[in-house]
Parts: C-alpha cells; sequence; structure tokens
C-alpha cells in the first residue's frame, strides 16, 4: 500500500514538483515530475514497487536524487519539460 499526499515544498523547491518516495527502508526523492507522462510512470510503478521491489522506470529513475536537507537542493540532471518539448 502507498499513501499519496499533496502539500507545498518538501524543501528541494527548487526542483518542484518533488515527488518522496520511503520504499523499504530506502527514501527517494524524485524531481520535476511536471508532466503526466512522468506521473503516470511513478504511479504505474509505485504498487509493483510496494508489492516486489520492482525496477524504477528509466523515466523516473532519471529524476531521482540525493538530499538531506538545507539548501534549494541539487543541480537539475533533467531539462525542464517546455526546454524538451
Amino acid at each position: 500500500m502507498a499513501r499519496l499526499a499533496f502539500t507545498d515544498c518538501l524543501g528541494p523547491c527548487s526542483e518542484a514538483n518533488v515527488v518522496f518516495v520511503y520504499l523499504q527502508g530506502r527514501p527517494h526523492w524524485i524531481r520535476r515530475v511536471n508532466s503526466v507522462d512522468v506521473f503516470e510512470a511513478l504511479l504505474g510503478w509505485l504498487p509493483a514497487a510496494v508489492e516486489r521491489a520492482a525496477p524504477m522506470p528509466p523515466v523516473v529513475a532519471a529524476r531521482c536524487f540525493a538530499w538531506t536537507g538545507g539548501g534549494e537542493g541539487p543541480a537539475p540532471p533533467v531539462e525542464d519539460e517546455a526546454r524538451e518539448a
């Protein structure tokens, strides 16, 4: 089971929209979930990941980053969707 909640900034606001997933004792920070395709891939992966540690889809994995708190967040490895189009 996964719980989904919407909130303001989780901390690294420069990387909005940020999703935090705590799964099997490990934190996953996912940045720039700004398109339907990325959000659908994330939601499609979660049930399988909770049940059997399924691999993260590449479109989601490319947006993962490490963050321990403080500051604006890391330098982005992915372009904004406006520039991707």
